[in-house]
This record gives C-alpha cells, sequence and structure tokens, in this order.
C-alpha cells in the first residue's frame, strides 16, 4: 500500500553520525528530500539556507544545543512554519516542557518507532 507523500524537504540533525544516516534513509524510502546535520549551529545554518518544512532535531547536541537551535529556527524567516521535532533520549515531563517552551510541535523520546516516522511525514501535525 503506498504512504502519503509529502515530497516536503527534511532536515535531520543528530551528532550520532549513524543515528542521522539511518533516519535520513528511512525519510528518503518515504520519499522525502533529506540534509544531514551533525551539531546545533550546522542546524541553524543548513535551515535557513536549504528552508525545510520538517527538522527531527536531537536535543543534546555540540557546539549549539538542541533547545537553543530549535529557538533560533524559530526567528529565521518562515521559521514559524517548520514542523519542529525534538527527537531525544530525554522524555521526562520537564524535558517536554522545555522542547515546548523552544518552540518545538513535538517531543519524541528515541528509538522511533517505522509508524510514527510514516505519520510525521504523512500529517506532520497530528503526530503525538
Amino acid at each position: 500500500q503506498p504512504t502519503a507523500r509529502s515530497n516536503r524537504r527534511c532536515l535531520v540533525v543528530d551528532d550520532n553520525q549513524d543515528s542521522a544516516a539511518s533516519m535520513a534513509l528511512i525519510l528518503r524510502t518515504l520519499g522525502e528530500e533529506v540534509q544531514v546535520a551533525y551539531d546545533g549551529l550546522e542546524a541553524v545554518q543548513i535551515a535557513r539556507e536549504y528552508q525545510p518544512g520538517l527538522i527531527l532535531l536531537d536535543i543534546g547536541l555540540p557546539k549549539l544545543h538542541g533547545y537553543e537551535a530549535g529557538r533560533q529556527i524559530r526567528r529565521l524567516p518562515g521559521g514559524d512554519e517548520i514542523v519542529l521535532v525534538a527527537v531525544t533520549g530525554w522524555g521526562q515531563q520537564n524535558d517536554r516542557a522545555r522542547s515546548k517552551e523552544a518552540g518545538f510541535d513535538h517531543h519524541l523520546v528515541k528509538p522511533l518507532e517505522m509508524a510514527t516516522v510514516r505519520a510525521l511525514v504523512a500529517q506532520p501535525q497530528a503526530v503525538e
């Protein structure tokens, strides 16, 4: 059964290069165009130039923490239209509150289920 395709630009941000590569491969398999960043500063720079519609952003990043990267991405032209997803090993209530305060639309805990990734691609605003 074919999956709904958004054909959006996606940005995967994770300092674990294997994890980033795996997620990028999954998104490409689902028909998405993907770029990858490995730290928070690179994420903001690529988001500015690439203008992705969906960003999967790790929180514990070098150079610029994920929460601050999220805030800076939100301040970019069009940044308020990006679906910004925290993808992290940190799932406590205070972690979720911090990601919401930083402007993230969703807070998902690693490892992501394939069904969750499919749902993000098909209906990014509806995933919880």
